[in-house]
């Protein structure tokens, strides 16, 4: 649930902005990350870009101390752009082009190596790269198949058994490797996934030797024990000579974001609907992979009727769906809820589809709303575009 403060201003809000928008608290970003710098206090940490990439949050987790992930170009680049240096970014992914690396010479991020294809592409554009190779442990991790990064079936990294050639291959090539990288996926819930994929890096111990750097990337599950990982951590980077590094994304923004949507009407086929002004293209998530968000009224509910409803948005999609089956006092027309859990992943996966511009997003810093992206414009949408 929401923090009572912040709760509060979201409330008073409603009165000044526009829905629907995307809101962020401040504080509980910085009681997650507290949260982590506490079970692992040895970690050098890197926000993953990806779950939430807005500038003026970027620049303020880089006074806190953290580096940034990539996994774009145009991550970097922002990365860039919000103060971060070279030697604070690392960009990960598995497709890196030749002009993608061709336009960094000179300014290059800390590089992970994600194939052989890679390797070589790296080599050749930016020859003395500082690189990591990325391991593709094999492991049947529990997650949706969309998030199964550490599966021997998804295009990421490479198996264990590739790993003494490639390594000793990026030694001999001409670039600075400083260790492996480790990235089992996404919402991970269960320790025993982690401590699986620790378990691969113990076995390649003899094939690789001591390294600088071991990466072991991110995934945690909001709810996930983080002190259950602390002590197997430990005893892999003790065994390699290792520092930690770290990749949080969704762990340190999805519980401060909430969406804000009023309600166009009600409607009623075989089934209850609320229909709102936000949907697909404001929240992907759902149609995406099924992702579940609570939803919070932010109505009075006192005295009304309860029902069951789906919650659905304005595309001509069947899929267009923000939530299912949820019990909720029957709101009217104009009235709004909150849909929570969404700080990651919402607002960078936003999509103009059907010409929908992209929602205004606010961070409450616990003494006013900060403005982070102001809602795109009608003529954003056709910009560049000839009559």
């Amino acid at each position: 649930m929401l923090e009572p403060p912040f709760e509060k201003a979201l409330r008073e809000a409603l009165d000044r902005y526009a829905t629907p928008f995307y809101a962020y608290d401040w504080g509980r970003i910085q009681a997650r990350l507290m949260r982590l710098r506490e079970a692992f206090p040895f970690a050098r940490l890197f926000y993953a870009l990806k779950a939430n990439p807005r500038l003026r949050l970027l620049e303020r987790l880089r006074a806190l101390g953290l580096g940034a992930e990539a996994v774009s170009l145009g991550e970097v680049l922002r990365a860039y752009r919000a103060g971060f240096g070279p030697d604070q970014v690392v960009w990960n992914g598995p497709v890196k082009t030749s002009e993608a690396l061709s336009s960094l010479k000179g300014r290059a991020p800390l590089v992970v190596l994600d194939s052989e294809g890679d390797l070589e592409r790296v080599a050749r554009y930016l020859p003395g790269a500082r690189v990591l190779l990325r391991v593709n442990p094999d492991l049947p991790v529990k997650t949706h198949g969309h998030l199964a990064t550490g599966r021997g079936e998804s295009q990421f990294g490479v198996l264990p058994e590739a790993v003494p050639g490639l390594v000793r291959a990026i030694r001999e090539g001409g670039l600075a490797f400083l260790g492996l990288h480790l990235h089992l996926g996404s919402a991970l819930a269960q320790v025993e996934d982690f401590l699986g994929g620790y378990g691969v890096l113990e076995a390649l111990h003899p094939h690789v030797g001591p390294v600088e750097v071991l990466d072991l990337g991110g995934g945690f599950g909001l709810d996930l024990p983080l002190a259950a990982l602390r002590e197997p951590m430990e005893r892999v980077a003790r065994l390699y000579g290792a520092q930690v590094w770290l990749e949080p994304g969704r762990y340190l923004v999805a519980e401060a974001g909430v969406l804000v949507s009023r309600v166009v009407g009600l409607k009623e086929t075989r089934r209850r609907y609320i229909l709102l002004d936000a949907g697909m293209t404001t929240l992907l998530r759902p149609a995406l992979y099924g992702a579940r968000h609570p939803v919070l009224p932010l109505y009075p509910a006192e005295g009304r009727e309860e029902a069951l409803f789906d919650l659905a948005g304005p595309a001509c999609e069947a899929g267009d769906i923000l939530a299912r089956g949820v019990r909720l006092p029957v709101p009217r027309e104009g009235e709004a809820l909150a849909i929570l859990e969404a700080g990651a992943y919402g607002s960078s996966m936003a999509l103009t589809y059907l010409d929908t511009p992209r929602p205004l997003e606010l961070l409450w810093t616990g003494e006013g709303w900060e403005v982070l992206r102001a809602r795109e414009p009608w003529e954003g949408l056709w910009e560049g575009e000839e009559v």
